[in-house]
């Protein structure tokens, strides 16, 4: 059963990866390479869109700070980290994150967060009335155990008690993205729904139909066009594809490889193994697009000689 799923994982993986290379595919804005392409400081009117239809309320983006993208190329770097920062036209920050698998900590790393970008605004002396509302999305491609009980899609805290608001200053939005199809299907005019469903997967057909009606995300459309067409992008949408396919489908296997043994020390030898090869398999992409054995050690964990051996084995 275990060599039964393996080939079929990689099997699964080979085809979804040979869409992504196709370049008539738009590539997926869920992968934070391509998220902060599209929802940049070039692109604020798109960037007021999708805030505008997850606040529910009409916002105008002044500027989008994404100047930290080029730590981003890296998946092990990837979760729970900052991905776009944006300032609206009422003096708010609205901070987004992207999290595409479930390290189950993701409420203590929205929490720390949270607080960070609020400290980040204040220099010793400063009075604390310049504190600015800091509004954190957090996009969540999987569900939540400690939400479980909520079957929307989205959900938003503030700091209160017994329904009395403490402080605006901070709000935390929630988006399990797995469960836009069903909002959707629930009701086809929902724009919250409609808009995750494109983060997604653009190509799905029933966005399609969401693009024809829909002027916003028909607009927004045309810029991911232009970002699909940049082989540079398309590269490093890859190596996170593959990262997040193999990450999944590997668990999975395991998971299910351990449950029908009974042997949690296998399980636990088979994950070691598995995140070596997958450093190995990251190692080996970045290495073809030119990056420095330096940046590659800080990506992966692994060590400069065993960069070099890889480099050497490539010629």
């Amino acid at each position: 059963m275990f060599i039964l799923l393996y080939f079929s994982a990689k099997y699964f993986i080979s085809k979804e990866l040979i869409l992504i290379k196709n370049s008539n595919i738009l590539l997926k804005p869920k992968y934070d390479v391509v998220f902060q392409s599209l929802f940049s400081d070039k692109n604020k009117k798109e960037t007021g869109y999708l805030i505008s239809a997850i606040l529910d309320k009409n916002v105008e983006v002044i500027k989008v700070n994404t100047e930290f993208s080029n730590i981003r190329e890296f998946p092990e770097e990837k979760i729970g980290r900052l991905d776009l920062l944006a300032e609206t036209s009422e003096n708010e920050l609205v901070h987004i994150e992207l999290q595409l698998v479930d390290k189950k900590n993701t409420i203590d790393r929205l929490l720390y967060s949270m607080c960070e970008n609020l400290s980040k605004q204040l220099n010793r002396g400063d009075d604390y009335k310049k504190i600015r509302k800091t509004i954190t999305i957090a996009l969540l491609d999987f569900e939540l155990d400690e939400l479980k009980d909520i079957d929307e899609m989205h959900s938003a805290w503030k700091w209160m008690c017994d329904e009395k608001v403490l402080t605006n200053i901070q709000e935390l939005h929630i988006i399990q993205m797995t469960k836009a199809k069903y909002e959707y299907e629930k009701n086809k005019n929902n724009i919250l729904a409609q808009w995750i469903l494109f983060i997604l997967d653009p190509n799905n057909k029933e966005v399609k139909s969401i693009m024809s009606d829909n002027n916003e995300i028909k607009e927004t459309t045309k810029k991911l066009e232009n970002i699909s067409e940049d082989e540079d992008v398309r590269k490093r949408a890859e190596i996170l594809e593959r990262w997040e396919l193999e990450e999944q489908w590997g668990k999975a296997s395991l998971i299910e490889y351990g449950e029908k043994q009974g042997i949690k020390k296998g399980i636990e030898k088979g994950e070691l193994q598995g995140r070596q090869d997958e450093k190995i398999k990251i190692a080996k992409n970045l290495i073809s697009l030119g990056m420095k054995p330096t940046d590659i050690s800080k990506a992966t964990n692994l060590t400069l000689k065993e960069i070099e051996s890889l480099v050497n084995n490539s010629q």
